[in-house]
């Protein structure tokens, strides 16, 4: 009863060392481009013209995600990848707390004109910001805890 298992062509390219390393290093460029351009549109919103005098956002974009999906098609798979249980730190509380306040500031910036209610507005995404964020991460945990608990049984 043994199963009929062929490796598919991804896996076998990743017998050859260069090509296992062009897949990560291509992983690791489209993490760093992806924050890049981020940071670059987020100028552009505050600043008008500070980016776009100088290149086409738009260009730069289609370029992020031919990378993502190349990163996405050649990413490793769920099983591949070793999960370590790690713990929400006080640092990272403090990280998501500055950015739900960096991120009601830029929205309270934005929406200014609309007088009292974009106090309630930018509060409101302040707040969103900093709930999905911890949710994501203790999701994280609750997944981990879950994978071990059916792998137990």
């Amino acid at each position: 009863m043994e199963k009929n298992m062929s490796p598919n062509i991804l896996t076998k390219l990743r017998e050859n060392p260069t090509i296992e390393y062009c897949f990560t290093l291509n992983q690791d460029f489209f993490s760093v481009i992806l924050v890049t351009y981020l940071l670059l549109l987020l100028l552009e919103t505050i600043w008008e013209g500070f980016v776009s005098s100088y290149f086409n956002l738009n260009s730069f974009l289609t370029i992020i995600l031919i990378i993502g999906i190349i990163a996405v098609l050649t990413g490793k798979e769920d099983h591949e990848i070793e999960k370590e249980k790690e713990t929400i730190t006080t640092k990272e509380y403090i990280f998501i707390i500055c950015a739900g306040i960096l991120g009601s500031g830029i929205i309270y910036y934005k929406i200014q004109e609309t007088g009292g209610l974009s106090y309630v507005i930018s509060a409101i995404a302040g707040i969103l910001i900093i709930l999905l964020s911890i949710l994501v991460l203790e999701g994280e945990d609750d997944e981990d805890s879950e994978d071990i608990n059916t792998q137990v049984q």
